[in-house]
């Protein structure tokens, strides 16, 4: 009687464990489902915006036709931290649709030392390549001459997601 009784009991522990770890898993993904559509609704926002607004989409208050090399170094570089892997990043700007647009009407409108640079990094982000990623961002740094935060690889798409969402909670 007392073997069954341990039996049993044994039983209804393991199944409770079982169950308890199940559960966890099952909110762990719950949770990880919820904040990745936050981050899909959020890039899918921002894509969204008119390409035809004027205003600067980077939040700040300069115009278009005051925009420096110094502008778009800090714009582009930011940007591509997105895509890279770096032992340190400083800044962060989520890459859209109307930034790539905006900037590409800068150079358009403006002089800048390293145009063609900037433009073909812009060109090949505006067709969805980011092949070069690391190398667009290693350019830009070594123009504002970086010597900490070298890009060594891009990031995967789920390491991406995560940079977007650890990034849009500072």
């Amino acid at each position: 009687m007392k073997k069954v009784l341990f039996t049993i009991l044994g039983c209804l522990i393991i199944f409770a464990v079982i169950g308890g770890a199940g559960y966890l898993y099952y909110q762990k993904q719950q949770h990880n489902e919820v904040r990745q559509q936050t981050a899909e609704k959020m890039i899918e926002k921002i894509n969204q915006a008119d390409p035809s607004d004027k205003k600067n989409p980077f939040g700040k208050d300069k115009k278009i036709n005051d925009l420096t090399d110094d502008d778009m170094q800090l714009f582009i570089h930011e940007m591509a931290h997105q895509k890279v892997k770096a032992d340190q990043k400083w800044g962060f700007i989520l890459i859209s649709k109307n930034r790539i647009d905006w900037l590409n009407r800068a150079l358009d409108k403006n002089k800048f030392t390293h145009e063609k640079t900037y433009r073909t990094i812009l060109t090949r982000w505006k067709n969805g390549d980011f092949s070069k990623a690391v190398q667009d961002h290693n350019t830009i740094w070594k123009l504002q001459g970086g010597t900490i935060g070298k890009a060594t690889g891009l990031l995967s798409a789920s390491e991406e997601k995560q940079y977007i969402e650890e990034q849009s909670k500072k």
